[in-house]
């Protein structure tokens, strides 16, 4: 990279100080003395070290040139700023992978992953929000996109409040922008949990403020979940029940193909095991108002007449129900229907407000 330096004439052959070449160190990268002196930069880093001086890494070198344009008045290389709706969806998903995967250092913005579909949207997502085209490079199984743009660093420094917050953009944004920031924030943190029965969305992070943050988003989606703080481990956020794998695959999903494919078996699975909550309140309900027999309420809801009879007598609540009662999710005439069925349990109010109050309306 030529920076228009006038090169020494008739400098082979002649003697290169080390001294000379320690004290333009001071003011030049060993690249620019090799390009000011005509000779390799092999050549220079071999004088420095007769000399004694220690020689920059790669990323001191980068914060070097950054500050010694500074003082000389220039200026980082400007960006294009997101304005659009659409601009703003990508720097979303931007904010959402760096705060789940990412690292800000010096002026540059870095994604390590170790899946290249979710670099590569990365990668896309920074050159459609910012107009950049980022650097690539792998690490042994890792893949690795750079953006050395002071400026961008900047930007989402900012806006996360150094990685600790969610930005109000997007608190304040619409469906799809909530959803992208969900979407890069799960792919770098999120897994399926298929193991056993269980078939949930698991969202790993140490900042449990984060983890509320992304909580109340998904519940402005519609979506329920519930954080488990663990004491020797990071904490938890879980999406279970088919619903709401359903409705988190149909607005958000997941970039990285083996997610994808877990999440629609993991829906497949529960549409094969699960209840249809409505026919067990309303086999409940026509129990009460015309005492039906176990065999035609059986007959009438398709059901056999066993689970009709253990319905009834309590033997049984099926593991949905008991999930609902978690999320918040009971039907309206509740406790009308416990004082004639005094096996139903008792709702402890120990659910999350903002829970209540998106669930209020929830028909069961």
């Amino acid at each position: 990279m030529s920076r228009n330096f006038k090169k020494s004439k008739n400098i082979k052959g002649k003697y290169i100080s080390s001294y000379l070449t320690g004290k333009l160190y001071r003011k030049l990268t060993g690249v620019e003395i090799a390009e000011k002196l005509g000779v390799s930069k092999n050549t220079i880093y071999k004088k420095l070290r007769q000399a004694g001086i220690r020689i920059r890494d790669r990323v001191e070198a980068q914060r070097f040139a950054y500050f010694r344009g500074r003082l000389k008045g220039g200026s980082p290389k400007l960006i294009h700023f997101p304005h659009s709706i659409k601009e703003k969806t990508e720097e979303a998903y931007i904010i959402g992978s760096v705060m789940g995967d990412g690292c800000l250092y010096g002026g540059n913005v870095r994604l390590k992953v170790t899946q290249k579909e979710f670099r590569d949207k990365f990668a896309r997502a920074i050159k459609n929000a910012y107009c950049v085209v980022p650097k690539f490079r792998k690490e042994g199984d890792a893949f690795i996109c750079d953006v050395h743009r002071v400026l961008v660093m900047r930007r989402i420094k900012e806006l996360t409040k150094n990685l600790k917050e969610i930005p109000t953009f997007i608190i304040n944004g619409n469906q799809r922008i909530k959803a992208n920031f969900i979407k890069g924030f799960a792919d770098a943190e999120g897994s399926m949990d298929d193991s056993g029965n269980k078939r949930q969305i698991v969202i790993t992070q140490d900042n449990t403020k984060i983890l509320e943050g992304i909580q109340e988003l998904l519940l402005d989606l519609g979506i329920q979940s519930t954080i488990y703080h663990k004491t020797n481990n990071s904490d938890q956020l879980v999406i279970s029940l088919l619903r709401n794998l359903k409705k988190y695959m149909h607005l958000i999903n997941f970039t990285i193909s083996y997610k994808k494919r877990k999440l629609a078996n993991a829906i497949k699975y529960l549409k094969k095991c699960t209840y249809d909550t409505n026919i067990y309140w309303s086999c409940l309900r026509r129990y009460i108002d015309k005492e039906n027999s176990f065999r035609s309420l059986a007959r009438d809801f398709d059901i056999s007449w066993g689970i009709a009879r253990a319905w009834i007598r309590g033997a049984r609540i099926p593991r949905q129900i008991k999930k609902d009662f978690e999320y918040g999710i009971v039907p309206k005439d509740y406790e009308g229907l416990r004082k004639t069925l005094s096996f139903l349990p008792k709702i402890k109010d120990k659910r999350n407000c903002s829970c209540k109050e998106a669930l209020k309306n929830a028909k069961v």
